[in-house]
C-alpha cells in the first residue's frame, strides 16, 4: 500500500512538473508532436510439454496483438493512473503521452518514475542515424560559407528560398520496463532499422519567412524479452508522419557601420531535429545592420525519429 501511494505521489508531481513545461513551450509553439504508431505481434509460450497420449507430448504457441491501445492501456496500469480520452503515445526525443490535441504533454514515458529502485516504469526510444542521403536546391541571395562547425548555408537580405530533399537510416531502440515491489513484471526489447524520408522548404522575403516540412518514418522491428511475467518474441512495425507549417515576419534590422552579424534560427518545433545538413541562416541586407532579436523559423531542422512500415 504504501508503494502505491508513492507511486501515485510520483507520478502526480511529475504530471504537473510537465504540464508547467509544457504550457511554456507551448506557447510559443503548437505544432503537434509526431504521433508514434505500434503495430506488433507478440509469441508465448502456450501449453508446454502436456502428454495428451501415451508416449505423446505437444507444446503450442499463443499468439497476440500489441497496439498503441495495448501500450497505453498497459503503461496507465503500471503507473496507476488514467489516461484523458483521445491520450495517444508521440515522440518528443524520447517517448511521451499527449492529449487529444498532440500538443500537450500529459506525461513522459521515457523518464518514467523510480520510486525507491523498486517501483520502476519507462519506455525508452534511442536511434542511431548512420547513413544520409540529400540533396539541398537554393535560389535567389543564397551565401554559403564555413564556420566552426562546419559548412553552412544562408538566406542575403535580398531573399530567396532553399529546398531540401532526403533518407536516412540507422538503428532503432526501444525498451519497456516495469518493476513492481522489486519484482520484475516486464523487460522488453525490441529494435529494427529505421527509415526516414524528408523534404523541408523555405522561402525567405523581405518582411517574412515561410516554412513547410514533411517526414515520414518506418522501422520493422523484433524483440523479445519479459511482457507480463512471460517470456515474449516480438516482431512488427513501427510508423509516424507529420508536417509543419509556419510564416513568421522578418525582424526590423536598424543600420549599423561594421559587417552585419550570423542570425541563428531556433526551429518552430517542440521536438528534435534529425535532417542531415546544416542549419539555415538569414543575413542582413548588404547595407549592414543588426537585428534587434533572434527569430524562430519552422523548417530548417525536421522532426524526430521514429520508425515506420516497410
Amino acid at each position: 500500500m504504501k508503494n502505491q501511494q508513492w507511486n501515485k505521489l510520483a507520478f502526480a508531481v511529475i504530471v504537473t512538473a510537465f504540464a508547467i513545461c509544457a504550457s511554456i513551450a507551448q506557447a510559443q509553439v503548437r505544432q503537434p508532436f509526431p504521433k508514434l504508431n505500434f503495430s506488433l505481434s507478440a509469441a508465448q509460450q502456450g501449453l508446454d510439454e502436456s502428454e495428451r497420449s501415451s508416449n505423446v507430448f505437444v507444446s503450442t504457441i499463443k499468439t497476440s496483438k500489441i497496439t498503441n491501445k495495448d501500450i497505453l492501456k498497459f503503461l496507465a496500469s503500471a503507473l496507476n493512473t488514467n489516461w484523458p480520452a483521445g491520450a495517444h503515445l508521440a515522440r518528443a526525443g524520447g517517448i511521451v503521452v499527449v492529449d487529444k490535441t498532440g500538443t500537450n504533454i500529459v506525461f513522459d514515458v521515457s523518464t518514467g518514475i523510480n520510486v525507491g529502485d523498486t517501483n520502476v516504469v519507462f519506455f525508452t526510444l534511442d536511434s542511431d542515424r548512420t547513413v544520409v542521403r540529400s540533396r539541398l536546391e537554393g535560389k535567389g541571395d543564397v551565401i554559403t560559407f564555413t564556420n566552426e562547425f562546419g559548412p553552412e548555408v544562408g538566406i542575403g537580405g535580398n531573399g530567396g528560398s532553399i529546398r531540401v530533399r532526403g533518407s536516412n537510416f540507422g538503428k532503432i531502440f526501444f525498451h519497456l520496463f516495469y518493476e513492481r515491489d522489486g519484482v520484475t513484471n516486464t523487460d522488453l526489447y525490441f529494435d529494427g532499422l529505421n527509415a526516414v524520408q524528408f523534404l523541408s522548404n523555405r522561402v525567405i522575403t523581405t518582411n517574412r519567412s515561410t516554412g513547410f516540412g514533411i517526414t515520414s518514418e518506418q522501422a520493422p522491428v523484433t524483440g523479445d524479452g519479459l511482457f507480463n511475467l512471460e517470456w515474449t518474441v516480438i516482431k512488427g512495425s513501427v510508423t509516424s508522419s507529420w508536417k509543419e507549417h509556419g510564416v513568421i515576419p522578418r525582424p526590423f534590422l536598424p543600420p549599423l557601420t561594421n559587417q552585419p552579424p550570423i542570425l541563428s534560427f531556433p526551429p518552430i518545433t517542440n521536438r528534435p531535429p534529425i535532417l542531415p545538413f546544416p542549419p539555415i541562416r538569414v543575413f542582413p541586407p548588404i547595407t549592414n545592420s543588426l537585428p534587434t532579436s533572434i527569430f524562430t523559423v519552422t523548417t530548417n531542422l525536421a522532426p524526430p525519429i521514429v520508425p515506420l512500415e516497410p
